[in-house]
């Protein structure tokens, strides 16, 4: 899926309409999320004479990068939540006077 994506955001960044179409008439067209499908269809019509960016394919490629890269992570277990993964314990004295 992550290679699909890439294609897809390569083609809307060259404002390639042709490929574009392409790439949505694929099955895999049917796992995005809508807003991006919207918005490659939207500047697929342009036919390159838009100015409109890909910001929501963009996103969802990145975002899926970095899912990638934290099922990779060593120290990611399916267990734990993000939050006990993240969170640190400090150290801390007991007020005296209260």
């Amino acid at each position: 899926m992550l290679a699909y994506v890439d294609s897809l955001c390569a083609a809307l960044l060259a404002k390639n309409s042709k490929e574009v179409r392409r790439l949505l008439a694929l099955p895999q067209a049917g796992k995005l999320p809508r807003r991006v499908r919207e918005e490659a269809t939207a500047i697929a019509k342009a036919d390159g004479y838009g100015h409109a960016a890909p910001v929501h394919a963009l996103h969802y490629f990145y975002t899926l990068t970095h899912l990638l890269d934290e099922t990779n992570d060593p120290l990611f277990d399916g267990e734990m939540s993000h939050a006990e993964r993240t969170q640190i314990e400090l150290p801390l004295r007991t007020a005296s006077g209260f």
